[in-house]
């Protein structure tokens, strides 16, 4: 059987289920994501041996687990809205997004949206197993025809991942090209580097971030076209969304998607580097204008291999008066494939159920709660 040949400005989408290679036959990218969306992160040996040891011994795993979950299922009367953020790739901002997504959506019944917000190459779609999902410009764009009146039409928009209460916008458009073939700037495209305008925010600078205009409609250079009538719409019919956002704290994206939801979570790896960022963006975020008033709470994230552990990290950063939670490595979500928490080890469930319930905790609180940031002043942990 022969295949389409692809042209050379059309690359193969990786791990791209319906199309063939080629030469008609499973490529590599599909063959490694074939076998590792179904692996566990826990080991055959290990199962056992675990299986074994409870048949001698009580198991309040169950227990503990559905403990940790009740947070997810906190009633939310308005639509909350979460932003993921980091200031390095790779970091695990759309492992986290999706993680996050899945989980909510497994324990809730109303119904859960993803936004991915990464400038040209994200890949949250891919991650929650709809890799073909419309780009949040196309889900806008449908908007000029009419404002949907039930959440039939604006899943009619969007994608319906697994399970169907989650829907999903999938990875944004690159530079477009109008009928002349030039592509104009001024009409606020982007390409997978960034946006083409420059940097509005950094620790260091006071800029506060981009907003909604007078008339409430973001200007064209500041954000995705319609994002903000498309985020709009998306909250009356679901609950909580998440906004999956490129590195950096720089892109006027990222800075939009920060000044219009309830909470930003700042994802950073257990290193050096990492945890020096959390310190000095969570000191810089307290005294931006326009950030003080989104709660942050930073995501330590265990990186493979690596030397420092993101719990005795994470406890640190607390005593240094950063709200933080962690979450271990987990050889299923390492994989970069379709997230499925059914997959996870029992130890990064566990954690993975508590980030959720503190995360909904924290965008929606509830009367007399501590949100994020309201603690003693800061204590230097980190000579």
């Amino acid at each position: 059987m022969q295949g389409t040949k692809m042209s050379p400005s059309q690359p193969e989408p990786y791990g791209d289920p319906v199309r063939s290679s080629v030469d008609g036959f499973e490529s590599a990218a599909q063959r490694m994501r074939r076998v590792l969306r179904t692996r566990p992160a826990e080991s055959a040996l290990h199962r056992v041996l675990a299986g074994s040891a409870d048949l001698f011994r009580g198991d309040d795993y169950p227990q503990r687990l559905a403990e940790a979950a009740a947070g997810t299922q906190l009633p939310v009367t308005t639509g909350r809205r979460i932003a993921v953020v980091g200031t390095r790739g790779g970091a695990g901002k759309t492992t986290v997004s999706a993680l996050l997504a899945r989980i909510y959506a497994a324990m809730r019944t109303d119904t859960v949206a993803a936004v991915d917000l990464a400038p040209g190459a994200g890949t949250l779609g891919l991650r929650l197993g709809v890799p073909h999902a419309p780009p949040l410009e196309t889900a806008a764009a449908r908007l000029r025809t009419g404002t949907p009146d039930s959440l039939r039409g604006l899943a009619a928009l969007l994608t319906a991942a697994e399970p169907a209460n989650l829907l999903v916008t999938g990875r944004r458009r690159t530079l477009e090209r109008p009928a002349d073939g030039v592509p104009h700037p001024s009409a606020g495209t982007w390409t997978p580097a960034g946006p083409l305008v420059p940097p509005a925010w950094t620790p260091d600078g006071a800029a506060a971030p981009p907003g909604p205009g007078a008339a409430g409609e973001e200007t064209a250079q500041d954000v995705p076209d319609g994002a903000s009538r498309m985020s709009r719409v998306i909250s009356r019919y679901c609950p909580i969304t998440l906004f999956d956002c490129g590195p950096g704290l720089t892109d006027p994206a990222v800075l939009w998607a920060v000044a219009n939801s309830h909470l930003a979570v700042f994802v950073t790896p257990a290193s050096v580097a990492g945890l020096e960022d959390a310190l000095e963006y969570s000191e810089a975020w307290r005294h931006s204008p326009g950030l003080s008033g989104v709660p942050l709470l930073v995501l330590v994230a265990q990186p493979a291999g690596g030397v420092l552990r993101a719990s005795r990290e994470a406890g640190r950063l607390l005593r240094a008066g950063v709200e933080t939670v962690h979450l271990g490595h987990d050889r299923h979500l390492a994989a970069g494939v379709e997230v499925n928490p059914s997959l996870l080890s029992r130890r990064t469930r566990l954690e993975a159920v508590a980030v959720a319930s503190r995360v909904l905790s924290a965008a929606a609180p509830t009367p007399g709660s501590r949100r994020p940031g309201e603690q003693p002043a800061r204590r230097n942990v980190y000579p």
